[in-house]
């Protein structure tokens, strides 16, 4: 007759804490989720925030550029602390460097938050 181990194998062990935390996993993966976090994925997944997010950049260019400049150009994205803006022709562009450093202040001090550190502009076509 053989003898039964008093202590178990510890193979046994890590694959019970294997299995166990395999477990876990899924039925803690199942559990109703916060209406909060859904609702931010959803809005991160359709894009919402960058159109907010653009709204209220054309909102504050058109307060520091003028309705003048606003008419002839567009704000494009905000990269790396450079926002691109497109103007409707070279003159344009050229009266807009003229102004660069008041409308740069202008829309630091209306979004802050953005962290704008510099304006670049470009011809384009406006749409």
């Amino acid at each position: 007759m053989t003898e039964r181990p008093t202590e178990p194998n510890p193979e046994d062990w890590a694959d019970l804490e294997r299995r166990s935390r395999s477990h876990r996993r899924w039925f803690y993966g199942r559990q109703p989720k916060p209406v909060g976090d859904i609702l931010a994925q959803l809005i991160q997944r359709r894009g919402y925030a960058q159109v907010r997010a653009a709204g209220e950049w054309n909102e504050a260019w058109a307060a520091a550029a003028g309705d003048q400049f606003a008419a002839v150009t567009e704000v494009g994205q905000l990269r790396r602390g450079v926002l691109e803006v497109t103007a409707a022709n070279s003159l344009v562009m050229q009266e807009l460097g003229f102004e660069k450093e008041r409308i740069l202040e202008e829309l630091k001090t209306a979004r802050p938050d953005a962290g704008i550190k510099q304006l670049r502009f470009r011809v384009g076509k406006i749409g």
